[in-house]
């Protein structure tokens, strides 16, 4: 993640919306333990985790509808993505709104 916000330059303070992939319960609580989330941040993850499971590739895919969904229109925003795959596979990414 770090690599990932250094390289768009952007730091974690300015990221509004966290579109994390939702492979378990235990994957996001240790994802927010690491990451020191205090609130809501991964609201939308946990949401899509509750309604339709693990959908494996697709499912971040679900969350971030579920992310555009709650947007304001007109207002600026980075959204921080992360999705998990078999083994040790990760991929992220870093999306802007634009007002």
């Amino acid at each position: 993640m770090n690599r990932a916000l250094q390289k768009a330059g952007i730091s974690k303070a300015e990221i509004q919306y966290w579109c994390i992939h939702p492979g378990g319960k235990r994957i996001l609580d240790a994802i927010a333990k690491s990451l020191d989330f205090k609130g809501t941040e991964l609201e939308q993850s946990f949401a899509v985790l509750k309604e339709n499971g693990n959908m494996s590739s697709p499912t971040v895919l679900f969350v971030l509808k579920k992310i555009m969904e709650s947007m304001e229109t007109g207002k600026h925003a980075n959204i921080f993505g992360a999705a998990f795959g078999p083994g040790l596979t990760m991929e992220t990414f870093i999306a802007s709104t634009h007002a």
